[in-house]
């Protein structure tokens, strides 16, 4: 299983869906509060206030979505069938019945006995809905069971996946735990309060769903102001920019309201102001391999806002509310006739002369070809909002997806691409998702065009942001030449892309080209240079950055602190104290990583590490044995585990799982020339030989592999097929004396 991707879907169950939770339960639909006396909840007036003077966009709002996001559990909101009802999930009863009043679960428990819930809440309203029960300590979970509001009926969101309790991903484990996975978006003015040593919350809301203010921001300022004598003479503009998402906002501006809760992004601080720029309070996923295709299209659940801003609709200046009506959530005009897209293109665009398809049918119209999706929580179909063309030639090429393979299942890329030269022509317009996908697909050779689209600002800034990102990939020293040149890069995503990038090189490499960005005015670039250079000390710093070294620093760990509710939160932690030299704060940490977690096999390896460190080799074993028995394609757990019987001693022991390592990461040097070593050292010079080659092929220029080949030749007196490898090493390192000496003892031999 690929732990990540199934935690990418978890955080989606609850992100679209719409949730919210006040752990004192005193919230009460819209207008119910659970508010502190904090200046930042004074500032929230609650939807009565709106409803005052805007009645007709609360009456839009009402019943829409963002109103459903969150009920009480009551005969008015809750849609499932509760009549002493029974679903079973792979061999597991779920039973719905009444209790009075109450909705009522019988379910698996934390210890996987059957256990009585009561239903607190309702999240979610079409096309499916979803229930949350009150687990004491503050903390709400969200039931695994969902009810299909279309079909009507009970079905299960990871039906493939037999997870029990104890899991991490099981419904009563951290990643269906409302404060943490959905409470932000689905309540207004949230406050996740999390209380690490008691692993309790005091989560609060102003309003118990998505409200005016979840969008508009806190309404005191605008509600006094209108209530002045200053309104009076108040131009519109004024009167407007107390709230965003109005006339007077930009592109931007407001695409910046929609994506707190529309982009897989990670939080950064506790609480979103409304103001400032994204990345102060996020720091939002880039079309990365993890949750979507190489060229960009959607795989995982990732809420749009990484996908529309690859579009040349965002690059045009479309936003949000041009096709959407952002108060009842609906379309603003018909998609079946293509209505919505001719508010602006041309009408040749709808005609079959254009999509070659029977007019006023499914076929023709643009949001099937331009907007392909996929189901998400089984049910659930969203589509990617990047408005790309269809390019089955690509996918005959690398395997990705297209719009017109989607419908035409039965037929090949290669049929689709055909059709597409019949009827268009021959030739292709140049688009970045050819590039990512040769990145993706023959590595260091695209770095030349990878330079080109990060330089080139007619690109997305996504884009050459993610153009950043694969860069980062390769580890090169032409990378990290040119991700140098983009540490002060006026977008702030190419320059988070970049310092992340750069800090997964070696420290020494890394140390000189981050600092630039430890005093950006974008906390999210900030954090990833802090992250990125943890195990140095002020000392290390140059003399006027070493004040914003420290300010970073504690933006870092205050970051780690927020986040530590998470396996990955304790994972990140782990790596800070690391750096820093305490390793029983580490050892802490991961051991936290994995409490929560059991599957969370990168701080095992971590974790295994470190026992190997401090001498604890059969601990580390243990736990490497522990995650080949989870994942067992795996290859970093093979190759670790290698590496540790190769320090025991115990090579004839490392040999399988270096072979099976170098099987699962089959573009990875180093596991072939550590095992080349070990076949060498264990006398078995034509498989080392082999292997070594393997490694060179992958990594032509590196020292240690042809140093590594070249020994192997002169143990066996081979000296003239030493020749070449010496010859190349004193080429690539002429004031290395110790290659220099190599060479001409093998001329003198040959």
């Amino acid at each position: 299983m690929n732990r990540t991707y199934v935690l990418l879907t978890i955080v989606g169950l609850c992100l679209v869906i719409g949730i919210g939770y006040s752990c004192s339960q005193s919230g009460e639909d819209s207008s119910s509060s659970q508010v502190d006396s904090s200046p930042g909840n004074a500032q929230f007036v609650g939807i009565e206030k709106c409803q005052s003077c805007h009645q007709e966009q609360v009456a839009d709002w009402q019943h829409s979505h963002h109103d459903y996001a969150m009920k009480k559990a009551t005969d008015e909101y809750v849609r499932g069938d509760f009549d002493n009802t029974s679903f079973t999930h792979n061999g597991q009863q779920y039973r719905f019945y009444r209790e009075g009043d109450r909705f009522m679960v019988e379910a698996p428990g934390p210890d996987g006995e059957l256990t009585e819930y009561s239903i607190s809440y309702t999240f979610g309203w079409e096309p499916l809905q979803q229930y949350l029960v009150d687990f004491g300590k503050g903390k709400l979970q969200a039931l695994n069971i969902a009810w299909d509001t279309e079909k009507e009926e009970w079905f299960a969101l990871n039906p493939e996946e037999d997870i029990r309790h104890g899991d991490w991903l099981h419904w009563t484990g951290g990643a269906m735990n409302w404060n943490t996975m959905c409470a932000d978006c689905h309540s207004t003015n949230l406050k996740q309060n999390y209380i690490a040593e008691a692993d309790s919350f005091h989560t609060t809301w102003s309003s118990i769903n998505v409200s005016c203010e979840s969008c508009h921001g806190p309404g005191k300022e605008h509600v006094e102001l209108m209530q002045s004598e200053e309104a009076k003479q108040a131009t519109i503009d004024r009167i407007r920019e107390d709230l965003k998402m109005t006339g007077s906002t930009g592109q931007v501006e407001l695409i910046n309201q929609c994506a707190p809760c529309h982009a897989l992004r990670e939080k950064l601080e506790p609480g979103y102001e409304h103001k400032g720029d994204f990345m102060n309070h996020f720091s939002p996923t880039l079309p990365h391999l993890e949750a979507y295709f190489a060229d960009g299209q959607i795989k995982e659940e990732v809420y749009v806002y990484g996908s529309f801003l690859q579009s040349k609709m965002y690059k045009k200046g479309v936003q949000c509310t041009d096709c959407h009506n952002p108060h009842t959530l609906e379309l603003k005009a018909n998609v079946t006739d293509n209505t919505l897209c001719m508010q602006c293109h041309v009408p040749t665009y709808n005609s079959r002369a254009h999509h070659f398809h029977e007019p006023n049918t499914e076929s023709s119209q643009c949001i099937n070809c331009h907007m392909p999706g996929r189901y998400y929580m089984e049910v659930d179909f969203r589509r990617d909002h990047s408005f790309r063309v269809p390019r089955p030639d690509l996918s005959r090429k690398f395997g990705n997806p297209n719009a017109c393979n989607d419908c035409h299942d039965d037929r090949t890329a290669d049929w689709a691409a055909q059709q597409i030269e019949q009827w268009y022509g021959p030739t292709r317009p140049d688009h970045f998702s050819e590039i990512f996908l040769r990145a993706d697909s023959l590595g260091t050779e695209t770095i030349p065009e990878l330079e080109t689209v990060i330089s080139d600002t007619a690109y997305n800034d996504i884009v050459r942001a993610t153009s950043a990102w694969y860069l980062g990939q390769f580890g090169t020293q032409a990378s990290l030449d040119i991700l140098g040149q983009y540490t002060n890069d006026e977008s702030a995503k190419v320059r988070n892309s970049v310092a992340r990038a750069i800090s997964g090189f070696p420290a020494e490499m890394r140390r000189l080209p981050l600092q630039d960005a430890l005093d950006d005015s974008v906390k999210a670039v900030r954090l990833a240079a802090a992250q990125g250079l943890a195990e140095f000390s002020v000392q290390d710093i140059a003399f006027n950055l070493k004040q914003p070294f420290n300010d970073a620093m504690a933006e870092y760990r205050a970051y780690l602190d927020l986040n530590q509710y998470f396996p990955q939160g304790q994972m990140n932690r782990g790596q800070y104290f690391e750096k820093q030299g305490q390793t029983q704060q580490a050892i802490a940490a991961y051991q936290k990583a994995l409490e929560k977690d059991p599957y969370f096999n990168a701080a095992r390896l971590n974790l295994a590490y470190l026992y190997n460190q401090t001498g604890q080799n059969e601990r580390a074993g243990e736990l490497l044995n522990k995650v080949i028995e989870q994942e067992p394609s795996y290859g970093p757990a093979h190759y670790s585990l290698a590496l540790l019987r190769a320090e025991q001693d115990r090579l004839p022991d490392a040999l399988p799982h270096f072979e099976k390592a170098a099987s699962l990461m089959p573009q990875n040097h180093r596991v072939r020339y550590n095992w080349a070593i070990s076949l060498q050292r264990l006398g078995q010079p034509q498989k080392a030989e082999g292997v070594y080659k393997q490694a060179i092929d992958l990594a032509p220029e590196n020292g240690d592999y042809l140093y590594g080949i070249c020994t192997l030749y002169v143990q066996q007196n081979r000296y003239q097929d030493a020749l070449p490898y010496a010859q190349k090493l004193v080429e690539l390192y002429p004031n290395n004396q110790r290659f220099g000496q190599l060479l001409e003892e093998l001329k003198m031999r040959n």
